[in-house]
């Protein structure tokens, strides 16, 4: 796409700006990609802001409400499905059916989309997330509950778990009393 064909929204939060990257189609508007605070978009690639699409607005709204510590699931409807192939869409839809205050681990996110020996895969899935916070791919963790990496940085990800009430041990690993299983909670 070039420059003309992307608006974007500033989500200013605690944490720093984030910025929401999205296209006018047909079908309504689409959200292309997520930057987080730390993240800058290619040169050339935003256009100016213009009055967001009600919808756009409404994510927004609540992405702000996200990052201020509110409890609220983000909606998946005006995702790009385009930029993901149907391995990281599954992934990325298997991820957020993590609860908040919860966090998996790489294997068992692998395990979960039925590819056991894929936790690499899954987790280059992860780190291509297009779309950070409302897909919370900073809920997935290495197996010994180290943080693994994230495209916000490990403080942004520590910070995000500490929000969402994931609790730490002296290392700085998560405590697995905080990792979801969903064979015992399903």
């Amino acid at each position: 796409m070039s420059s003309k064909d992307y608006v974007y929204e500033i989500v200013p939060s605690p944490f720093g700006d984030v910025t929401l990257l999205w296209t006018e189609t047909q079908g309504g508007p689409r959200v292309w990609e997520i930057l987080l605070p730390n993240e800058a978009p290619w040169p050339g690639t935003m256009s100016s802001p213009k009055r967001a699409h009600p919808d756009v607005a409404d994510l927004t709204r609540s992405l702000g409400r996200y990052l201020e510590g509110e409890d609220i699931e983000l909606p998946t409807d005006l995702l790009d499905r385009s930029r993901c192939s149907a391995f990281q869409w599954s992934v990325l839809m298997a991820e957020r059916t993590i609860p908040r205050g919860f966090v998996t681990s790489y294997s068992r996110l692998a395990a979960r989309v039925g590819s056991p020996r894929a936790y690499r895969a899954v987790g280059t899935a992860l780190a291509r997330n297009p779309f950070p916070l409302i897909v919370p791919c900073h809920r997935t963790v290495r197996g010994d509950g180290s943080l693994g990496g994230f495209g916000g940085g490990l403080p942004l990800k520590t910070s995000l778990l500490e929000m969402e009430g994931v609790g730490f041990d002296a290392r700085g690993r998560v405590r697995p009393e905080f990792f979801w299983d969903w064979q015992k909670k399903a």
